[in-house]
């Protein structure tokens, strides 16, 4: 099995990373010269094929590109097909399943880096066309010319015609989300990137509206008017008897069959299918909570405990995250949350954590602030209606399989703990036999950050200490900015187990990994982070080239941004 992980980990890297962009650059590549190949070789586009040039076969190569692109670009953020692989394939294909659910949002970003980059080359190719509509303008062929003249206006084809002015707006449409898809801008303003990102929406409709100008002509009596007739002379023609049955008519055209508009719509039923769905299970009694407890916490945080209505309990597993919306903050947006307490026995609870680190969060924790501010000063009475929350999930992520591995190494950066918070809680009330080795890096620039679960961590090493078991559970806090050893002392000076393993600045990842490979040789290590994305990459690096000392480590790693 040691072998297979190994084999499994030195791979699935290079797959994902080189092989998939190669695969599916492939598959476009193909797409586009089997269209190219058709337009470029098809006798019923010779005439628009000669005012056009190479203009007319690249357009329409890029179109079925894009095309099947759209169709499948909504399928990875699809939270719904996700469950439903999870249900269906998560107990035969544990492993592969969670390497998909991790590549998700690279899926994502894949098939908008390819759609974005075709879309630019599809516009380039069309004004081509236009300039060549113009300037190859043809009076006998004005039937298939979308040029009213030789003396038409360029401008006037690109941005008047119903054609010219919904390209630009898809494409227009395209570069505005790209750019408020920044990171920068999702963690600060994510009503921009939500709001833009449902753009999208306006692309699908320029889809369908696009194509039904009917530029693009096909002649449609190739029987009776085969090509170059038309440079055939007039005696020429009715003294040769063959030639009179070749081109006994002259060319007729018309728009071809369109059935572009079903790939948009497959794209676009799977968005609507995959809302109304959660949408429905949201508000379904299922699903309903109530507000529990709502407080702000040192360091910026809001903790929040909701109780499902219903008695039946609702399956939620370690690891697992949840949408959340807050009417009172906005209708519209849903925002993910690792759970940090889960449903038990004796109660129908779950728990939330949530770091004010962007607009949304923001405002969230300023209204709870105010609440607790105005109940001090009005001793106690509430001002203001209770907040309530919609819940979406829970849906699983990759840290839902920490609980299957032998041995783990978790690297949390500030709020990114949560995720490992349910695996502390559940190993607190359970004697459950793996993870048979737990190490926990937590990363946090402010002191208070780590009053959250301190008490967590603490009673966890005193349960393994109690059974014996010391080495089953190591700690290591990093406090990166304004390192105090007075304000240590005054936090955790009765917490002997935290305050030995509180360290100055950041982890020197060099001897973390080092220590592995040294405990564990030729052992399998799963690697789990959650945090910003510079922290992904470190130590991604770092498992990669450690890997060769003879641990395997085997990364992972969550982020919702």
């Amino acid at each position: 099995m040691e072998n297979v992980n190994k084999i499994y980990h030195s791979s699935k890297n290079y797959v994902f990373k080189y092989i998939l962009a190669l695969l599916w650059t492939s598959f476009n590549f193909f797409i586009f010269c089997k269209a190219f190949s058709n337009y470029h070789q098809d006798a019923a586009y010779f005439y628009l094929s000669r005012i056009l040039g190479n203009g007319l076969c690249v357009s329409r190569g890029t179109a079925p590109v894009l095309n099947v692109t759209m169709a499948i670009i909504t399928l990875p953020t699809s939270r719904t097909f996700n469950l439903l692989l999870h249900n269906i394939f998560g107990r035969c294909s544990q492993r592969l399943l969670v390497h998909y659910l991790e590549k998700v949002k690279v899926l994502h970003l894949l098939l908008g880096v390819s759609l974005i980059i075709v879309a630019i080359i599809h516009s380039v190719a069309h004004i081509v066309n236009i300039i060549n509509f113009v300037g190859n303008y043809d009076e006998r062929y004005r039937e298939i010319n979308w040029a009213n003249g030789p003396d038409d206006s360029v401008f006037r084809l690109l941005f008047t015609t119903p054609t010219g002015f919904s390209g630009w707006i898809m494409l227009v449409t395209l570069i505005a989300i790209a750019c408020l898809a920044q990171r920068s801008v999702r963690d600060r303003f994510y009503n921009s990137f939500f709001a833009s990102h449902h753009l999208f929406l306006l692309f699908y409709g320029m889809m369908f509206y696009h194509p039904l100008g009917n530029i693009i002509k096909e002649q449609v009596n190739i029987d009776k008017h085969k090509i170059m007739c038309d440079s055939v002379d007039n005696v020429t023609l009715h003294s040769n008897d063959d030639l009179m049955v070749m081109c006994a008519e002259p060319p007729r055209f018309a728009a071809p069959e369109k059935h572009a508009w079903i790939w948009p719509l497959i794209g676009l039923l799977i968005y609507l299918v995959d809302i109304s769905y959660r949408h429905l299970t949201s508000h379904s009694q299922r699903y309903r909570v109530v507000t529990e407890q709502c407080y702000a916490m040192t360091g910026q945080a809001v903790h929040l405990r909701l109780q499902f209505l219903r008695k039946s309990k609702v399956k939620v597993l370690p690891g697992q995250y949840v949408l959340l919306q807050c009417p009172l903050i906005s209708t519209l947006e849903w925002h993910p949350f690792t759970i940090t307490e889960i449903p038990t026995d004796s109660n129908n609870n779950l728990t939330l954590t949530i770091k004010a680190r962007g607009d949304w969060t923001e405002e969230l924790y300023e209204r709870v602030v105010q609440r607790e501010q105005f109940r001090r000063n009005l001793g106690g009475v509430d001002p203001y209606r209770r907040m309530e929350f919609l819940l979406d999930g829970p849906y699983p992520s990759v840290m839902s399989t920490m609980m299957d591995y032998k041995r783990i190494l978790f690297i949390g950066a500030g709020v990114g703990i949560t995720p490992f918070v349910t695996i502390m809680k559940h190993l607190l009330r359970s004697n459950v036999e793996c993870p048979a080795r737990i190490h926990l890096i937590w990363i946090a620039r402010n002191l208070e950050t780590f009053l959250w679960f301190t008490d967590e961590i603490a009673r966890l090493q005193e349960k393994y200490w109690a059974q014996n078991k010391p080495d089953r559970f190591r700690v290591k806090l990093h406090w990166t900015q304004n390192y105090d050893e007075g304000l240590v002392e005054e936090c955790f000076g009765d917490m002997l187990a935290i305050k030995s393993r509180m360290h100055r600045g950041r982890p020197n990842w060099n001897d973390v990994f080092l220590d592995l490979v040294t405990l564990y040789p030729k052992k399998l290590v799963s690697v789990f982070s959650c945090g910003p994305k510079e922290l992904t990459k470190e130590i991604r690096a770092k498992c990669k080239e450690y890997s060769r000392h003879g641990c395997t480590l085997n990364y992972f790693h969550e982020g919702f941004g």
